[in-house]
């Protein structure tokens, strides 16, 4: 991988990859729910005796292979590498600007936005972690209005 020495252009090669492992991320659920029923028999199964267990989870294997799970599972591992060698790069790169700090925090709350629960009705909600993702939201708002006052000023 190039170096980029830009957030801007790191916080846009990290959506890149993001969207490209969301992407694989779907056509593995597909290809899974695609399996013959048979190959999911194994995870269903109970008071099987191991060599019983042993042998549909070879052929569960072999169906996976024969699907492309395999290679989507592959391209997934790659992507992750790349994802997180990107994501350093940009931990490394100073801000130059207050565009490149609003770049960076918007990343990291689209990141954090994929992990906190926001529905009071959801089992996983925490009240102190959507707390906090509130605030941050709002520090995002306020610098994006800071930014777009400063680029009226400029014209």
């Amino acid at each position: 991988m190039a170096v980029i020495t830009s957030p801007a252009l790191l916080a846009r090669r990290i959506g890149e990859l993001r969207r490209r492992r969301e992407a694989l991320l779907d056509r593995q659920d597909r290809l899974r729910r695609g399996l013959p029923e048979w190959a999911l028999e194994p995870l269903r199964l109970a008071g099987m005796t191991a060599d019983e267990i042993r042998g549909l989870m070879s052929e569960l294997s072999k169906a996976e292979t024969e699907a492309g799970l395999d290679e989507v599972e592959g391209d997934l591992e790659r992507v992750d590498s790349q994802l997180e060698e990107a994501e350093d790069l940009l931990l490394a790169t100073p801000a130059r600007s207050l565009d490149d700090v609003h770049t960076v925090l918007d990343l990291a709350l689209d990141r954090l936005r994929g992990q906190v629960r926001t529905d009071p009705s959801d089992v996983f909600y925490d009240h102190g972690d959507a707390r906090v993702l509130a605030f941050l939201e709002r520090a995002s708002e306020d610098l994006r209005g800071i930014l777009a006052q400063a680029q009226r000023y400029a014209s």
